[in-house]
């Protein structure tokens, strides 16, 4: 037990350095970064104008006002941001193996998959965690005695952001150059749990709870946040720790196969 606890302390050690030095490298040219963070703040910001002007014609859609989708989009904005700040990697992991880019990072003393996770900083998740809070404070539903509540659900939606992540690009190792694909799917996740839970139902709800879990990164969480209940608190908890397993599975099971330099090339 002592044994766990020392070598759990020690990744958790590495993991906040290597946050720090991924941070510092994406805060290198401040202006590209401060830039970057301002976009992605504005984008969000124009994109849910939409369903201001949606809301401004009718008052509910299948029960959700605009408050609701506030504090929805707030905090999937948080958690994706979260996530591309602190596992800037996830994203990019197909291409990392496609060319071989775990090579330098295969020898190190730490698990593999968390140095390819935390080696990049995207500076446009800041901007969405400074929206995405933005929005959660303007809805007007969530007080602040709700704000454990709401940190533990955005944090569970990030976990398994991430973890999908890795899933989608994990198929790289068997199946090649499929950044296109990982990179729609995981465009797919963000996409969906930014709308009201309620317009989905049937097999679709089926699907966004299990292979494209925008349920599990916007509807879940959000409904927590909304409305804290200790059954969504525990659903959300063991649906992290179920998608981050499998993930941490599949990835290890596809570092089996890898080959350095894996990226195929035809000459002739």
């Amino acid at each position: 037990m002592t044994t766990y606890i020392k070598s759990t302390r020690s990744v958790l050690r590495f993991s906040g350095a290597l946050f720090a030095t991924s941070s510092a490298s994406a805060m290198a040219q401040r202006g590209a970064f401060l830039m970057q963070v301002a976009l992605m703040a504005l984008n969000n910001a124009i994109f849910f104008t939409f369903w201001i002007v949606l809301f401004s014609r009718v008052s509910r859609i299948r029960g959700y006002a605009l408050s609701d989708v506030a504090v929805l989009y707030g905090v999937v904005a948080i958690a994706v941001g979260l996530a591309v700040s602190v596992a800037g990697g996830g994203p990019h992991l197909a291409r990392f193996i496609h060319e071989g880019e775990l090579d330098a990072v295969l020898s190190q003393p730490k698990p593999t998959l968390l140095y390819v996770l935390g080696r990049r900083t995207v500076a446009s998740g800041i901007g969405d965690v400074g929206s995405g809070i933005a929005m959660i404070a303007l809805s007007g539903i969530v007080s602040l005695s709700r704000v454990p509540v709401v940190i533990v659900a955005i944090v569970a939606g990030a976990t398994i952001f991430v973890a999908s992540c890795v899933l989608f690009n994990s198929i790289a190792f068997w199946l090649g150059r499929i950044e296109t694909a990982s990179r729609q799917l995981v465009e797919s996740v963000i996409t969906f749990s930014l709308y009201p839970e309620p317009l989905f139902g049937g097999a679709m709800r089926l699907l966004l709870f299990t292979l494209l879990p925008a349920g599990f990164v916007g509807y879940l969480p959000a409904r927590l946040a909304r409305a804290p209940s200790l059954a969504v608190t525990f659903e959300l908890a063991a649906a992290a720790v179920v998608y981050s397993g499998l993930a941490w599975c599949v990835f290890n099971r596809g570092l089996r196969t890898y080959s350095s330099g894996s990226r195929f090339e035809f000459n002739g």
